[in-house]
């Protein structure tokens, strides 16, 4: 039961992030709490005395068209093994410890979400060839485009001081590290060619909150004579970085035919216990409630050999309790690959709740009340 007590305790970090758009300084802040904050665990839980109420911010990427954006052979990859995709962004995508069938029927989830792109707004007086062009109508027409050309556009606009230069291998050179773009090579080897498109189309549609400015179409309009062949040969350019991506392809394609319950429901319902929706918009499934996923911080129940170490350790490596997700329904502690200086820093701001002013060590205190109330039980 104490295993079980601390499993409890400590899925208190349960989120899937990327975006970072919870990071920022906070004078004075614990580096324990900036942690807790920049991974988004108020995804899962109620913190201090938060109302249940107020919603998390959602730092990952949204969802909305992931199934024409991304590889769904890639997809299978990363979510067996996450990876950071921006250089220096301070949050991460957590490894939930996947198994193959889990990961393939979350795959065939993301597959099945293709929601429409935005139709731009229409004016009547405007003349034929000025009015805004959606993606959905623009993607059909454009062509194949010339890797060549694309790669002088990509001089040109000097995208390498937000993404480095493909060809170097290298990161940007200048600008703050934390602006920094996603290595293009890998970002060629997630997305579809459609995928590739629509971002160069409208970044903001995409990734709302993007730094990335618009260079050939605003709202549907281009801004230059040749818009549409610049668009088709960036993409031709990015699209040539990935290399082979049939292996990848094939792997997703032989795990849906080895798990055939791993199909598209299978992978909603796991996308609602792992509870994507806190930190993701169209997931397809409705937001669940924190309470129901994870204890909030704070919590009182703690066995006696709960410490400050116990914890450290449990946050640089998490496993998994079947018995207990199952009967409660419950996400999985993922690992965020969180250094031991880290996990300590967490380990140590988690003990500071319920204290009382002056005093330190929360946990014990935790104890001691549990303590006071089993006592009270019984009469003594």
């Amino acid at each position: 039961m104490a295993t079980l007590s601390l499993f409890a305790l400590m899925l208190s970090l349960i989120i899937t992030t990327s975006a970072g758009a919870a990071t920022g300084e906070h004078p004075g802040e614990h580096p324990g709490e900036r942690l807790v904050r920049e991974n988004n665990c108020a995804a899962c839980h109620n913190i201090g005395n938060t109302p249940v109420s107020i919603a998390a911010p959602q730092v990952g990427p949204p969802w909305r068209r992931i199934g024409m954006r991304a590889r769904p052979g890639w997809l299978l990859e990363y979510l067996m093994q996450p990876k950071k995709l921006r250089p220096a962004g301070k949050s991460r995508m957590p490894n939930f410890r996947l198994s193959l069938p889990e990961a393939t029927a979350l795959v065939a989830h993301l597959a099945q979400i293709k929601s429409p792109w935005p139709t731009p707004a229409q004016d009547k007086n405007a003349k034929e060839n000025e009015k805004p062009i959606g993606f959905a109508a623009l993607y059909p027409t454009l062509t194949k485009g010339y890797a060549a050309r694309g790669r002088k556009l990509f001089l040109d606009m000097e995208c390498a001081k937000c993404h480095g230069d493909p060809k170097k291998g290298n990161q940007p050179d200048s600008g703050k590290s934390e602006e920094w773009g996603p290595d293009l090579r890998e970002m060629s080897r997630k997305l579809t060619r459609k995928g590739v498109a629509s971002i160069l189309f409208s970044p903001e549609a995409t990734y709302p909150g993007t730094k990335m400015p618009n260079f050939f179409y605003d709202e549907g309009e281009a801004l230059d004579k040749n818009a549409r062949g610049q668009l088709a040969n960036m993409t031709a350019y990015i699209e040539s970085l990935k290399g082979d991506s049939a292996p990848r392809d094939e792997t997703y394609k032989r795990a849906r035919k080895k798990f055939p319950n791993s199909g598209p429901g299978a992978g909603q319902r796991i996308a609602w216990q792992f509870n994507c929706t806190g930190c993701h918009e169209g997931t397809g499934v409705s937001a669940r409630d924190p309470v129901r996923l994870a204890p909030p911080f704070g919590y009182r129940n703690a066995p006696d050999h709960y410490t400050q170490k116990v914890v450290s350790d449990w946050l640089t490596a998490p496993v998994s309790i079947r018995m207990h997700e199952r009967g409660h329904q419950m996400g999985r502690m993922p690992s965020f690959g969180f250094s031991p200086d880290e996990a300590a820093q967490i380990a140590d701001w988690l003990f500071t709740f319920d204290g009382p002013p002056g005093r330190r060590g929360g946990g014990m205190i935790m104890v001691d009340n549990w303590r006071k109330k089993k006592r009270k039980r019984q009469g003594r």
